[in-house]
């Protein structure tokens, strides 16, 4: 980013990686945030959503979510090697993940973690986006219970250890912060952690 923006300068190449679970207010915050550092959000449902024509060749799952992990890892690099901060918005659900995020070339790798306090809200907001989700989305659960077997389905892979990578958890139900207060406090948290570094 240039200096003249709100966020840490260009040479710093910062990668602020979401994470959490499917409704959890990730890509609300995600996008506040890449708006407040004026820099690249890269989803990887954008480049999950794209694969629909495959999924419906039978070409496996596993495999086309393998796939837009790696094209959205390529993106990151790029735009890191451009000198540009970035926002990584995906469930960041294992530690492969973060790795892969950490071998990028980057000065700083933060993670903001999406952790709703108010699981009824949580529960409205991802059934409500479920009812309106079309192709796009069609990998997202879109009810309760399909959040259930998702989570399940991790068998506890998301609870990993980060070692001593920088993270902020964040709780998108609180009525009283504002998604707009919650991208301060985590350009705040970056810009002290690289105050600190320098």
């Amino acid at each position: 980013m240039a200096e003249e923006q709100s966020g840490p300068a260009a040479a710093d190449g910062v990668v602020v990686a979401m994470k959490g679970h499917p409704g959890s207010g990730k890509s609300t915050v995600a996008r506040a945030i890449a708006s407040s550092l004026r820099c690249p959000l890269l989803d990887k449902d954008d480049v999950r959503d794209c694969t629909l024509h495959l999924e419906r060749a039978a070409a496996g799952s596993g495999i086309l979510n393998d796939l837009s992990y790696a094209v959205l890892w390529r993106l990151a690099e790029r735009q890191l090697r451009l000198g540009l901060s970035i926002v990584v918005d995906s469930p960041l659900s294992r530690r492969a993940h973060l790795d892969a995020l950490a071998r990028l070339p980057a000065a700083l790798v933060i993670i903001v973690e999406c952790r709703p306090g108010n699981q009824d809200e949580w529960r409205r907001r991802l059934e409500e986006r479920g009812g309106v989700l079309a192709d796009d989305g069609w990998h997202k659960p879109k009810t309760w219970a399909d959040l259930e077997r998702l989570v399940e389905g991790y068998q506890g892979c998301t609870n990993y250890d980060i070692g001593d990578v920088p993270r902020i958890v964040v709780d998108t139900t609180d009525p009283t912060v504002s998604t707009e207060a919650i991208a301060v406090r985590v350009v705040d948290f970056i810009r002290s952690l690289l105050a600190r570094a320098h």
